[in-house]
């Protein structure tokens, strides 16, 4: 609890580097006095809950600064709202979006809140449905573009939890035909919150965009026409997704200050799941999937999501800021 009490203090935790202003004007806009928010969770244990569901090398900034920020404000919602709220995290592939969900999930039922996360990544098309969407991708890969979900099925399945509270989803299991993944049974919850994870979640097209404004951010000849007339398409099919984006109620986004971090990060993720499995993306197919994520969207579609909440972090996961996204609240 030492953390939790010493945070508005000094000398600070070496570990947290965020500064504090943006961080108090967040929990001042759900409704706290930033006392009285570190007081709140001293006395719920805070900075010790579902610590089984987090990595081992979790760092305290993450706890404090993401884990309990988040957390607080979906109880909020719960007990504020009268009707059923949709939260969303955008998060690069593998910057620990996952571990997040089920940490959060967990730290819920500790709490008594019921809260269940769902994936984008869940609502990918069922795997002969997928390859003939993915066939012509420049990348070659087997799914994560925009153009490989079911967008009726996931309109379906947060509509009918929006009117019922009953949520339906399909499961979709990566390591399945040799890290091909394909669906896995379903999902039924009666959650009193939900919250939808993706990385490139709330992406919106570019607006009123040339063909140059798609591919500036990686000059010349290091994408290629294929990569640029694929890029064209993909923000044609974003547009698909916008209703989607307009279902959620709140959206935090965690924001990597450099965009090839995940490259790394997604290596990681991969051989964690070998290690796990037994099957995950490797080899070809593991640097074809990250140059997809590097090339099928601009950066500046995926660093500059219209969130509610912004949480800046760098290579190594370390958060920088925790803020409202400036000029969205006056």
């Amino acid at each position: 609890m030492d953390n939790i009490l010493s945070l508005f203090k000094e000398p600070r935790n070496p570990e947290i580097l965020f500064p504090l202003d943006g961080f108090k004007s967040l929990l001042i806009e759900m409704g706290w006095e930033p006392s009285d928010w570190l007081e709140h969770w001293r006395i719920n244990n805070g900075e010790n809950l579902a610590t089984a569901f987090l990595a081992p090398e979790t760092k305290i900034d993450w706890i404090l600064g993401l884990c309990l920020p988040l957390l607080s404000d979906i109880k909020r919602s719960i007990i504020q709202a009268k009707k059923r709220r949709l939260f969303g995290i955008s998060a690069l592939p593998g910057c620990g979006k996952t571990t997040l969900g089920k940490w959060i999930e967990q730290a819920g039922k500790d709490l008594n809140i019921s809260i269940k996360v769902i994936s984008l990544d869940d609502f990918y098309l069922p795997s002969k449905e997928l390859e003939i969407a993915m066939n012509e991708n420049p990348w070659g890969v087997p799914r994560g573009l925009p153009g490989s979900h079911s967008i009726s099925l996931l309109e379906e399945s947060l509509d009918r939890w929006l009117q019922t509270g009953h949520l339906k989803a399909p499961k979709f299991d990566k390591a399945l035909r040799d890290g091909l993944g394909d669906r896995s049974g379903w999902l039924e919850s009666d959650a009193d919150a939900l919250v939808l994870e993706g990385w490139f979640l709330g992406c919106d097209p570019i607006k009123n965009s040339s063909n140059k404004d798609l591919h500036n951010d990686i000059p010349l000849p290091s994408i290629t026409i294929e990569e640029i007339n694929y890029r064209i398409k993909v923000q044609n099919i974003l547009l698909n997704y916008i209703p989607i984006w307009r279902r959620i109620d709140r959206l935090w986004h965690i924001k990597a200050i450099d965009f090839s971090s995940t490259a790394s990060w997604k290596i990681e993720q991969e051989k964690e799941m070998l290690r796990e499995r037994g099957s995950a993306l490797k080899g070809d197919s593991l640097i074809s999937f990250i140059r997809m994520i590097q090339c099928s969207l601009p950066q500046e579609s995926l660093m500059n999501i219209d969130a509610d909440v912004v949480v800046e972090i760098n290579k190594k996961r370390q958060v920088l800021s925790v803020a409202l996204k400036e000029g969205r609240y006056s």
